[in-house]
Formats: structure tokens, C-alpha cells, sequence
């Protein structure tokens, strides 16, 4: 039997939805949300009975899920609404025009790629044909080079989310074609049998001129991340950073084009302790705390935070708060097994670099703890 792509309609195709999430954010990534009922194994939230998901059904289960909320259908949607500062786009083109696509998962058992386009093709088709002009949604930072290759955006600064961690905005301009084209995303092909939209396209690029807050590996091109952070630690990141001590550009190069490079606001935590580590983080500009039990550290350019070992072994050893504005990398953990299988020899080297503590920061916890008479 194949695999049937469409809504959540009946409750017992909503209950398979929900539980597939559990499976996901729960079993899998063992994320502390409180949205979870564990008697019932699935997850649901406030805005459920406002949305719509769509699953990929295979024999009756959900193996893949994408939910869709429109704000005209919310009966509260100031929350979401300054939660991704949409405020300038429900000013241009009213809340009829605005969605959020979010819960875009895939069983761990059918994560071979070919869900993805139909899936996203299938949802894109219903917001076209709704009249939604614009698709809001968020991500991780490690998730972002992912996204992007879909045809979303990064256009704000990231926020802190109590339950998932640290998040960054996205959006996608559903009616952007050359976009969508430029992403090199299969998306382009649905988006050819609608109509361009050009007055979005000119709004956004006025009101989001320049850089985006976070960059990716893969927009700077190779070796193009690199030299952008050591123009702003004002050294070469060979000599500054301890996670790639012993280590030439070459072989940074292979690490950072997979990186991506974003800003923190004040107050904001990055890292935190016992949560799965999905990337580790390396600090480029500005000063951060690093709370470990009932002590903390000063975290500063060039020191890497999050984790030490192995990516898939350990959880975040510390909880990270940025102390102002800051610069940071995130090298997700997936660099690791591609390491492991081209370059074992780098790879070893990187994995002894994060279990080693930093010699700075070595003394400085000695210098902290002979301050506090520890």
C-alpha cells in the first residue's frame, strides 16, 4: 500500500497526528515540552481546534506531518503575532493574508527525503488557492542551512522559547518564484502554476533590506564563513578558538560551511543543561554566563559552550545566557557523522578538542573559585 498525502479531518486522524509528534519531540528528541500527555502518548496545544495538519499516511498511521494555522482563524492571534513581529506584514496586507506553517516532522522510520517535496506540495497548493500571501514560521539555528533550502527566510532576531529552546524566525513569500528558484527548492516547480507576487516580494525586500541576522554556510559560499568571524574576533579563528586547536583552514573551512552564524539579544538563554545536544555553539562577539549547577562562568569571543564530547553521546553540560547582544556560531551535530565517515582523523581531533576544557576558561573558574573561597 502507498502513501496518501492530505488533512487531518477525522478525530482518529488527528489522534495519529498528535501521537506522531509525542513519538518525535518526546521519545526521539526528548524534549521536556508540557504540551505532552504521556498517558495518552501525543501532543496537542492551544491553537490545535484553529488549525489544519496534513499528514502522510502509510496503512492508516501518520508517518509525516506539517500543520498550517491561518491567524484569521485564531480568536487570540496577538500571542503568535508578536511572537514572529509580524505586526509590519499584517500592516501591509491584513490577517487574511498571513499563515504559520509549524510541526513539520517526519517518522524516524520514513526519513529517506521523499516525503518532504510532497508533503510541502500539498500544503503549498491549499495556502495558494486560500489566498495566503505570506508563511510564517521558526527554527533552530542548526535547522536554518534545511529551511532555507525550502524557501524560507531568516528575518529577525531569534527568541527564546521556554519549551523548545532557542528559536529563528522564518518566512516565505509564498508568490516569490525567482526565490523559490534561487533555493534550488522543489518548491519552485509547484509555485510556476501560480501567479508572481511582486508587491510582497518589493515589501519585503523594503522592509528587510541587507544581511539577514543569521548567515549560513551555504550562502557565503565555500571558505566564505571563516574570514567573515575573524573579521569580527579581529584574529584568526585557528588561534583563537580552542574547539579547532591543531587544525588548518582547510579543515575549519569543511566544519564552518556547514555552520551557521546568528545573533542573541540580551537575557536570552542559548544552551541548556540536559537538554539533547543537537549542535555546539561557538561564542563570536559579546559575553554570555555559563551557569553549571550553582556556580557560573564567564563565557567569551573564541570559547565554544553547549556540550563537550561526542554529539551524539551527550546532552548541553551547561545553560548559557547572553549577558548583551552577542554573535554566535552553531556547528549542528550532523557535522559529526560526515566527519566520522570522510575525514576520521579530523574528526578525532574536533571530538578531543570539545572534551578538553577550555585552558582559558580553566582559569578562569580557578580564578572564580579563589575569589568565592570555594
Amino acid at each position: 500500500m502507498g502513501v496518501f498525502i492530505g488533512p487531518a479531518q477525522t478525530p482518529r486522524e488527528i489522534s495519529e497526528i498528535c501521537q506522531l509528534r509525542y513519538r518525535v519531540y518526546v521519545e526521539e528528541l526528548q524534549i521536556p515540552t508540557p504540551e505532552a500527555d504521556h498517558e495518552s502518548r501525543s501532543i496537542r496545544d492551544v491553537v490545535e481546534k484553529s488549525s489544519l495538519s496534513f499528514g502522510a499516511w502509510k496503512n492508516g498511521e501518520a508517518i509525516g506531518s506539517l500543520r498550517v494555522t491561518c491567524l484569521s482563524d485564531l480568536p487570540e492571534p496577538q500571542k503568535i503575532l508578536s511572537r514572529l513581529h509580524m505586526h509590519p506584514a499584517l500592516a501591509a496586507f491584513g490577517i487574511q493574508s498571513i499563515c504559520t506553517t509549524s510541526r513539520f516532522m517526519l517518522d524516524p522510520r520514513n526519513r529517506n527525503g521523499r516525503l518532504i517535496y510532497p508533503l510541502m506540495k500539498v500544503v503549498y497548493d491549499y495556502l495558494r488557492n486560500r489566498g495566503i500571501r505570506l508563511n510564517f514560521g521558526d527554527c533552530s539555528p542548526h535547522q536554518l542551512p534545511f529551511y532555507q533550502h525550502l524557501g524560507f527566510r531568516n528575518y529577525e532576531r531569534g527568541f527564546d522559547d521556554p519549551a523548545y529552546g532557542y528559536k529563528l524566525p522564518l518566512l516565505m513569500l509564498l508568490g516569490d518564484r525567482q526565490e523559490l528558484v534561487r533555493r534550488r527548492t522543489p518548491l519552485a516547480r509547484a509555485a510556476a502554476h501560480y501567479p508572481d507576487d511582486d508587491e510582497v516580494v518589493a515589501w519585503f525586500q523594503g522592509t528587510y533590506p541587507g544581511a539577514s541576522p543569521a548567515l549560513t554556510g551555504a550562502e557565503l559560499g565555500p571558505g566564505g564563513m571563516r574570514p567573515r568571524l575573524e573579521q569580527k574576533l579581529g584574529a584568526k579563528v585557528a588561534s583563537t578558538c580552542a574547539i579547532f586547536r591543531g587544525m588548518n583552514d582547510h579543515d575549519i573551512d569543511q566544519i564552518l560551511d556547514q555552520s551557521t552564524v546568528f545573533q542573541i539579544c540580551t537575557g536570552d538563554r542559548v544552551a541548556r543543561r540536559g537538554e539533547p545536544a543537537k549542535s555546539t555553539f561557538l561564542l563570536i562577539a559579546g559575553e554570555a554566563t555559563s551557569v553549571q549547577g550553582d556556580r557560573n562562568f564567564p563565557v567569551q569571543p573564541g570559547d565554544h559552550f553547549g556540550q563537550n564530547g561526542s554529539f551524539e553521546k551527550y546532552r548541553h553540560s551547561e545553560t548559557v545566557i547572553a549577558d548583551r547582544p552577542c554573535l554566535a556560531v552553531t556547528i549542528p551535530a550532523e557535522v559529526f557523522g560526515k566527519m566520522r565517515r570522510r575525514a576520521p582523523a579530523m574528526a578525532a581531533r574536533l571530538e578531543k578538542n570539545l572534551e578538553q576544557p577550555l585552558t582559558a576558561q580553566r582559569q578562569r573558574k580557578n580564578h572564580f573559585a579563589a575569589g568565592t573561597g570555594a
